[in-house]
């Protein structure tokens, strides 16, 4: 038996594991993640990023990796029996516009996406610990100690638990998941190469006798395509186990395609459509996040990127607290992302229930006002607009200062990006000086240049924007594009939180610095995490 020691215990190496891992990792906080399996999981799973995620993907320093391997702009084939209803564009026509780097779907199985996470934490440094599942765990007013399978106890500040849907972190918390299971549907999915079907769509066919089947090809994936397809449970209410042989059955009766083979399944599984999620995401020391703490329908494709979101929000967090902030920081990881989590689910749910449907009403609606609706653009741009993320906010934080214009971005709103130019006139994008850990102060007009210079420090970045060359800052953004999209005037400040979100937005240096004050620093006397367990000093949990 060995021990050891970290600053934070991550459990659970899928995409909201390794992003939380990567974020540490830059950050330079001495971290371990762990993973039960004894290898990378295959299968493609979550298969969309959506633009927000490409965002975070973006300030990780993963975004060229996952638009070089991803595919944007995949049309998917709407079939009514086996007949084509409507084939729906996935993209915007116009690409990137001002504000928004990455308006569109990038179809990447999830698979993938962990790969490329993992190789940027080997670059930083850091690895996956493998075949180290999380057994137990011990936690008391200073840390968490952590016993693993492999035998090794690990002393940590902090643990969370991103170890998926059936999360032995959340069990051993004894946190319950509130909201609906549909026992009456089941979905087989797998990885198979589909022979004989192009693979330029992907393809959803609804049966007239509430079957469902959907294909979609993997971009560099050796040819797979993801498949899934409805199933009823028997009289008896036993499921079938997914085989290649039930798979090409499926396929032959609900597509009505001739001359199409599958072969070569490398991975198959089973699922129900859950909407469930826990109360609270912090536990004293102990944190959930991604679908260790909310599970939801794939409708929309919101599972793994709201997961990513998660592990970034409560990243940049922990390392505050763990460079001397208040532990206060860490209570606005929940109060920001659980009321996101309850949206996502309310918003999958009701997709679900419109597509998913055997008869009555729910089905009438579907086949004849939900399908006709779709083929008109504007309704699928909307739809694809409502699953973006780019909408999220924390007007109602505790990291928030309310104020701000009528109109235009206000604290709490997502930070869009803007295009510009250096005063050496090399092109330059707000999201290149946002990028990284730190915190970035834009000051619009050179009336901002003494407060810039005032409030520039280790953890704080300036920049100062200017429509024309002239400036009084070493680092300038010179462009109308900043000044239109943000809505601002000459002597506004807006802080940036390291996440791409506005704290503050403000005429006074004096708000600013107020705010990074009692933010960043450390609290006027030792503050201790104590452990949120029905009043008790320390809480054991063994499996």
């Amino acid at each position: 038996m060995t021990t050891g020691t970290t600053q934070v215990l991550v459990a659970g190496a899928g995409p909201t594991g390794l992003t939380l891992s990567v974020e540490l990792a830059r950050r330079g906080i001495d971290h371990l993640l762990v993973d039960a399996g004894q290898a990378p999981a295959i299968g493609s799973r979550g298969k969309g990023l959506q633009p927000r995620s490409l965002e975070v993907l973006d300030d990780l320093g993963v975004i060229d990796e996952i638009l070089a391997n991803g595919t944007v702009g995949l049309p998917l084939r709407v079939y009514q029996g086996h007949e084509l209803a409507v084939e729906l564009a996935t993209a915007t026509a116009t690409g990137a516009r001002p504000g928004v780097p990455y308006p569109d779907l990038v179809m990447l199985p999830e698979w993938r996406v962990e790969q490329i996470l993992r190789d940027r934490l080997t670059a930083l440094g850091g690895q996956v610990l493998y075949g180290a599942a999380l057994s137990a765990f011990t936690q008391d007013e200073d840390g968490v100690t952590t016993t693993l399978a492999n035998g090794q106890i690990v002393r940590a500040r902090y643990l969370v638990g991103s170890d998926g849907g059936h999360s032995t972190v959340r069990h051993l918390l004894d946190a319950t998941m509130d909201g609906r299971t549909h026992d009456d549907q089941f979905f087989l999915v797998g990885d198979v190469k589909i022979h004989g079907l192009a693979a330029d769509a992907s393809s959803a066919w609804f049966g007239e006798d509430g079957s469902y089947l959907a294909v979609a090809p993997l971009p560099n994936a050796g040819g797979a395509w993801q498949y899934q397809a409805s199933v009823l449970p028997g009289a008896d209410g036993s499921v079938p186990e997914p085989t290649l042989e039930i798979f090409r059955e499926q396929f032959s009766s609900r597509s009505g395609h001739t001359g199409v083979t599958l072969t070569d399944a490398t991975w198959l599984s089973r699922y129900r459509f859950n909407a469930r999620m826990v109360r609270r995401y912090r536990y004293g020391r102990v944190f959930l996040a991604g679908d260790a703490a909310h599970v939801h329908s794939p409708a929309g494709g919101q599972g793994m990127n709201t997961g990513i979101q998660d592990a970034y929000n409560l990243g940049w967090k922990l390392a505050a607290a763990l460079a001397g902030a208040s532990e206060e920081i860490l209570d606005s990881y929940g109060a920001e992302r659980i009321p996101v989590a309850a949206k996502v689910l309310a918003d999958s749910s009701r997709g679900f229930e419109s597509v998913f449907v055997l008869k009555g009403l729910r089905r009438f609606l579907r086949d004849h006002v939900l399908f006709p609706l779709i083929k008109r653009p504007a309704i699928i741009s909307r739809m694809l607009a409502k699953t973006s993320q780019l909408d999220i906010a924390y007007p109602d934080s505790a990291l928030t200062v309310a104020g701000g214009p009528r109109r235009g971005p206000k604290a709490g709103d997502r930070a869009p990006d803007a295009r510009g130019t250096t005063p050496d006139g090399a092109p330059l994008r707000l999201f290149d000086v946002t990028r990284g850990p730190h915190w970035t102060l834009l000051g619009f007009g050179v009336e901002t240049t003494h407060p810039l210079a005032t409030l520039h420090g280790t953890h704080v970045s300036v920049l100062q924007v200017a429509d024309s060359g002239q400036t009084g800052c070493p680092k300038a953004l010179i462009g109308q594009e900043a000044p239109r999209l943000y809505r601002a005037r000459p002597g506004t400040l807006v802080l940036i939180r390291p996440d791409g979100y506005i704290a503050v937005r403000s005429d006074d240096a004096r708000v600013v610095a107020d705010y990074l004050d009692r933010t960043l620093s450390p609290p006027a006397r030792p503050h201790r995490a104590r452990p949120e367990n029905a009043g008790r000093r320390r809480q054991r949990v063994r499996r």
